[in-house]
């Protein structure tokens, strides 16, 4: 279930040009690949958004054998999950790349920015608008799929309702406002078009906290 909590808070930041926000989000944004649970390799999406960190989804990588991620400039590149929050649905990936992570922050009120998709293999800079700060309460990613994992149970978070053109594989794409990471796009509406939401980029704070260059347990498969 889904309340509206308040409209977004403001931020005082200088806003960045549209176009210099998807220059910064399209060069921080990678492409996740996780394989080990299905016969196919699940993806989804991250960005940089710490020196040799990138945020992405736990969904995405929670229980796989391996995990790569497509930079920028097209190479691939072995990732490690550092980090990860099964309820929050967040993961940290260490990738050993020298690639100029965004700033984390929050977003103005009505705030309008750019989350870079992958169409037809092509990253691509998508419009979004953030139309309620909200209360996200839902079950974790255990108690979903019915798995007895450490952690397991519902999940409080606090996100945002975006309008946004979201499909299959966005999951994990990071909400750029300003030129700042604000949120992760981990889920859509399939009886509504155009709605989507994100959870807010500082639920991911305990990660950062936890996160070391060494691989963690991820749990089964989701």
């Amino acid at each position: 279930m889904l309340l509206a909590a308040a409209l977004l808070a403001a931020c005082g930041d200088a806003p960045h040009s549209s176009g210099q926000s998807e220059m910064v989000a399209l060069a921080a944004a990678v492409r996740v690949t996780a394989t080990g649970c299905q016969t196919t390799a699940t993806a989804g999406a991250g960005s940089f958004v710490a020196d040799g960190l990138v945020l992405t989804v736990a969904h995405v990588v929670a229980g796989s054998d391996d995990v790569q991620v497509v930079l920028a400039d097209g190479s691939t590149v072995d990732a490690t999950i550092v980090a990860i929050d099964r309820r929050t649905d967040l993961a940290l990936l260490h990738v050993d790349a020298a690639v100029t992570p965004l700033p984390r922050g929050t977003m103005r009120r009505n705030a309008q920015g750019v989350f870079i998709a992958y169409r037809d293999g092509v990253a691509t800079a998508l419009s979004f608008k953030a139309l309620a700060f909200v209360d996200i309460e839902s079950p974790g990613l255990d108690e979903s799929h019915g798995n007895d994992h450490e952690g397991a149970g519902d999940s409080d978070r606090r996100g945002y309702e975006l309008r946004a053109d979201v499909e299959p594989g966005d999951s994990g794409s990071v909400l750029v406002t300003d030129g700042v990471a604000t949120g992760v796009v981990f889920a859509r509406s399939t009886s509504s078009g155009r709605r989507a939401w994100a959870v807010d980029i500082a639920e991911a704070a305990p990660l950062f906290a936890l996160a070391t260059d060494e691989a963690v347990d991820t749990g089964p498969c989701v």
